[in-house]
């Protein structure tokens, strides 16, 4: 009896999967500058240069799939930035939450765990009365506004701390991370990585 559970957790794991998201890491790959043997690949986006690495992704049993890369923006002068972007999917490929975490010269910033939006429905209209218009953004496009916000809110905390700072050396010690090219770097990943995922 003990030799017959595993081919059927075996078949149970192989049947969930199959309902499962997926992701395409090599589209992902291409739509930047392709993989190298390293694992990762290299690029300029908004007059900046970006390293992002091949992203992990792993499964719940229920299907829903966790999606983690790293992101650097390289800097020729002083320090560049490293973010760890974190996105959660459900079983059908939506964009269920995110997050962006990481350093930047030292000082760590993290959006926390930005989650999906509830929908909810409107009223139906009463008869005769016009239909409201529909909302301007989706759940997925306000999911990722939110995850901005936040992020930029971060970088204004970063920004301010930098400021408050009198001293000669921390003013020569600066990084040279520019957080609006930062952000558009990191929204380019994200869009990508939304792109490739399908169920």
């Amino acid at each position: 009896m003990k030799f017959q559970i595993i081919p059927l957790l075996a078949t149970l794991a192989l049947a969930s999967t199959s309902f499962a998201a997926s992701f395409d890491t090599d589209g992902f790959g291409s739509r930047l500058n392709g993989w190298q043997k390293n694992r990762t690949t290299t690029y300029s986006f908004t007059d900046a240069k970006y390293r992002t690495h091949v992203p992990t992704v792993t499964y719940s049993p229920s299907g829903s799939m966790f999606l983690s890369t790293r992101i650097d923006m390289l800097s020729s002068v002083g320090n560049g930035a490293i973010c760890q972007m974190h996105l959660t999917f459900s079983s059908s490929g939506s964009f269920e939450a995110g997050q962006i975490k990481g350093t930047i010269n030292c000082k760590s910033f993290d959006t926390g765990l930005v989650r999906r939006p509830e929908v909810h429905s409107a009223p139906a209209p009463a008869e005769g009365a016009t239909a409201p218009p529909p909302p301007a953004l989706n759940a997925t496009d306000e999911l990722i506004a939110e995850v901005f916000i936040s992020f930029d809110g971060e970088m204004k905390r970063l920004n301010d701390a930098k400021a408050a700072r009198k001293d000669l050396f921390s003013r020569l010690s600066g990084s040279s991370v520019k957080s609006a090219d930062l952000s558009a770097g990191l929204r380019h990943n994200l869009n990508l990585i939304l792109q490739n995922v399908s169920r």
